[in-house]
């Protein structure tokens, strides 16, 4: 039976778009998105990123009150969600590599009782998890009963860089140049790469941000045969309607046209070294 299951990893820089692709995939009867799923520890326990929106579900209500998270918590047996602290696969350092491949080996099958217990609540054969980590999700990947399969989700690496910039800015995180920003973005991506690269290539749906808004009807019917999902027709809107994601970009709680973005190349045409650099960039890796 779970074999027949399916599990839709994204895998991406931050401020790439998935968010968005989650968004939209969640609009088939058959597929249930629930977020970044590494974080629901960090959500529980209201530390870490989130708190802009108070940690909360995306329903509103926080990871103790929401009607959905407290079924998977009784499926999972826990009394209080507090008893789940640890949700995140780290790349276990030298020198603690036995403790943390221990931690590791804990939230992969935590993980994986989450995952049976959304299908359980749902009436879904699809799930879909956005936490963008390229170690947490190959982990998962390699320990999964389940049909386990990843978008690898690929923006313009100056879009990402602007966007976690105006992000940063935004929200009172600690200034960084563009030009680090720039390279940290880049260096994330050759990680994905690296990852993906314990994966069958058989497992993985290639996805361009950018040649999504060319044809978003066609890639849709193209993720639909790859993932086994039935064809049903791009969405004009993005928006929450009975989601009960974990995490996101900010502004998922606004009803918005599904269209591209074009803003940050204004910002670029200003900036003509990082706009250089990031073709370059794009271009080797």
């Amino acid at each position: 039976m779970k074999d027949r299951q399916t599990i839709i990893y994204i895998m991406s820089n931050e401020r790439s778009g998935s968010t968005l692709i989650e968004n939209i995939l969640s609009k088939s009867p058959q597929i249930v998105s629930v977020g970044e799923t590494y974080l629901l520890g960090g959500y529980i326990h209201k530390v870490g990123p989130g708190f802009t929106w108070d940690w909360n579900c995306s329903c509103g209500n926080s990871l103790m009150e929401c009607d959905f998270w407290n079924k998977i918590y009784r499926h999972l047996n826990i009394s209080d969600p507090r008893e789940i602290k640890n949700t995140k696969i780290i790349y276990p350092k030298r020198k603690d590599k036995d403790y943390q491949k221990s931690k590791n080996e804990e939230v992969v099958s935590l993980m994986n009782q989450i995952y049976e217990a959304v299908f359980e609540n749902t009436n879904c054969s699809i799930v879909v998890d956005s936490s963008k980590k390229a170690f947490h999700g190959t982990s998962l990947y390699q320990n999964s009963p389940y049909n386990f399969k990843f978008i690898y989700l690929r923006r313009d690496l100056r879009a990402v860089t602007f966007s976690k910039q105006k992000w940063r800015k935004r929200y009172g995180a600690k200034d960084i140049s563009l030009f680090k920003l720039l390279i940290a973005n880049y260096l994330q991506r050759l990680w994905c790469k690296f990852m993906l690269r314990k994966v069958d290539k058989k497992d993985v749906f290639y996805l361009n941000y950018e040649d999504f808004f060319e044809n978003p009807q066609q890639i849709l019917d193209d993720m639909s045969k790859f993932f086994g999902f039935d064809h049903y027709k791009m969405p004009k809107f993005m928006e929450l309607v009975d989601d009960h994601t974990i995490a996101g970009t900010p502004n998922r709680f606004e009803k918005r046209k599904i269209k591209y973005d074009a803003g940050w190349l204004s910002t670029a045409k200003k900036r003509p070294l990082i706009n250089a650099l990031g073709v370059i960039l794009n271009k080797i890796g």
